[in-house]
């Protein structure tokens, strides 16, 4: 037998929805309340349904999230002047014999005969709202200017930068501004641009989410920096591409992409990460090269053997349709691993791994503080969130006397909630300490004992290893923690396979300080081997001009 359910389809207002869910709860209170809506509820109780794109994908999405279920009540508020009539038609089709529509004064009416008052009393009430607001007095208080003029899609600012040599020019196109040093995409973007400035004259086009201006970092490199205000939402449409892809659909970047490449003429547009793919065509004659800092697919492909969630196969699907289409507008598609490379079909692909700046990362002179354990990792990436909930749930409780240090980037408490309803991370335990975005990480691997990447999913490569190794630090890390890295395990770094195994490996590693001093002295000389970004940037060179040749 079916379980019964309820479901609250927030199709009203902020505190109407907030109304609609309490006077839901008093129904059927044995019955566990789901919510349907755009935003996550804040009651951490209810069982949330996210509300996005097209009525087709809210529907798959509906029936998965209900699959065993019967819905015994689907409460819709009727309310006008609220964009939400798509969500009201989706809970008649998927409850019409038990759909209960309330209106802002939480009067309500089921859909049965037995109602037919009620709903006469409904529309003619509506009815006569409709009469006063357009013929009657109220009529008065309206704006006098019946449009309001739409706000821009997105400001474009142009700053001139350093002075054009007659170099060639390469444009770079960024999701986004690569500095500060945020995250790993723009700690690649930033070392390698500062070394191709002396070869090329680079111009930058990026996404911006705020009304800064560039660092001055940028533009002692780049000859133009020009900056797009995001105004990217949750709410983008359903067009059969992958979400994130819509978020960074926009009509002022294309534009603004379109125009510098008629005023540089590069010869290379290089396009930083996945979903600015769709800018390719605008681009031209320029010969595109698309960064994959992963391979977005085959990280949607981890992520969904971790979970039968519906949106996951969704954006699979979605991801994998939109990234190998991509990939053969290319000119060259640019990988950080070899491993990553071999996945790239029908177009050239390279591979350009990762580094570290060798100079700025070095051997701490300095003793780590003792038991002081260290993870880096922004919380706006889902693997990210996804390791710490997995050290501190399985490896934490069996680690005694120590301290973890979490580096979790800007605005990880946004990421953290945003996040929710695919990893719970509890980070409220003794001897856990986190830190949103640390412009300068030197100083927390100094002060390591252990660097840890106990990664359950990941795609790329993790920079913070090869940073880590740079200054001296042992690594214990899960696979998929050096995915991607040529590292020798045993002897660069430990590897771990279990919780158990890590805890293991951990509480040895503190114990001997000769083992950890053999790590730290190979990692070093692993990085300087491999992984030093000035050897990457003189590879770099060479596609460049292997590509500008055809």
């Amino acid at each position: 037998m079916k379980q019964k359910i309820k479901v609250a389809f927030a199709s009203g207002t902020d505190d109407l929805n907030a109304r609609l869910i309490a006077r839901m709860r008093e129904v059927f209170p044995e019955l566990p309340l789901y919510v349907v809506s755009d935003f996550r509820p804040a009651d951490n109780d209810l069982q949330w349904v996210r509300y996005q794109g097209g009525i087709l994908e809210n529907w798959a999405r509906c029936r998965s999230a209900f699959r065993g279920k019967s819905i015994r009540l689907a409460g819709v508020l009727l309310v006008p002047n609220v964009p939400f009539r798509r969500m009201r038609l989706l809970a008649l089709i998927l409850a019409p014999l038990y759909f209960l529509a309330v209106n802002e004064n939480l009067n309500d009416f089921m859909l049965r005969p037995g109602s037919l008052p009620a709903m006469a009393r409904h529309f003619a009430w509506r009815a006569r709202n409709f009469l006063r607001w357009h013929f009657g007095a109220d009529r008065m208080l309206r704006p006098r200017h019946g449009r309001v003029k739409p706000l821009p899609e997105g400001t474009v600012t142009v700053f001139p930068g350093k002075a054009a040599s007659g170099k060639p020019r390469v444009l770079v196109a960024s999701a986004y501004v690569p500095f500060p040093l945020s995250h790993g995409g723009a700690v690649r973007i930033h070392n390698l641009t500062s070394r191709a400035a002396a070869d090329w004259d680079q111009i930058l086009v990026a996404f911006t989410e705020t009304d800064a201006p560039p660092a001055a970092e940028l533009l002692g490199r780049f000859v133009e920096v020009v900056l797009v205000r995001r105004t990217g939402t949750h709410a983008a449409p359903s067009t059969g591409r992958p979400e994130v892809v819509e978020q960074f659909a926009s009509a002022s970047f294309r534009a603004a992409l379109r125009e510098t490449v008629r005023k540089w003429r590069p010869a290379i547009a290089q396009l930083e990460f996945t979903q600015m793919a769709q800018y390719a065509a605008d681009c031209a004659p320029a010969r595109p090269i698309l960064v994959e800092h992963d391979i977005t697919f085959d990280l949607y492909q981890q992520l969904r053997q971790t979970s039968d969630d519906w949106d996951l196969r969704h954006q699979l699907k979605l991801w994998r349709r939109f990234e190998t289409a991509a990939w053969r507008e290319m000119s060259c598609v640019v990988t950080m691993s070899e491993k990553d490379r071999d996945l790239v079909t029908g177009a050239r692909a390279a591979a350009l791994p990762n580094g570290v700046d060798l100079n700025r990362f070095r051997v701490a002179l300095q003793a780590p503080e003792p038991r002081r354990l260290l993870f880096v990792g922004s919380f706006s990436h889902l693997p990210n969130l996804m390791a710490v909930a997995f050290f501190l749930d399985q490896v934490w409780p069996r680690l005694r006397d120590a301290r973890v240090h979490i580096i979790a980037g800007a605005r990880h408490e946004y990421f953290l909630e945003y996040h929710s309803s695919q990893v719970k991370v509890r980070l409220d335990q003794p001897g856990v300490e986190v830190e949103g975005f640390v412009s300068d990480v030197r100083g927390a691997y100094e002060r390591a004992a252990i660097v840890v990447a106990p990664l359950v999913v990941s795609a790329g490569t993790n920079l913070k290893i090869l940073e880590a190794m740079a200054c001296g630090r042992p690594v214990v890390a899960t696979p998929a923690g050096v995915n991607g890295l040529d590292l020798v395990p045993g002897e660069d770094f430990i590897l771990v396979h279990t919780a158990g195994e890590m805890a293991a490996a951990i509480g040895k590693l503190l114990a001997s300080p000769a083992e950890c001093h053999r790590l730290a002295a190979a990692g070093r000389r692993r990085v300087e081997d491999r992984y030093g970004w000035d050897e990457i940037a003189r590879r770099q060179t060479e596609l460049y001009r292997e590509v500008m040749a055809g």
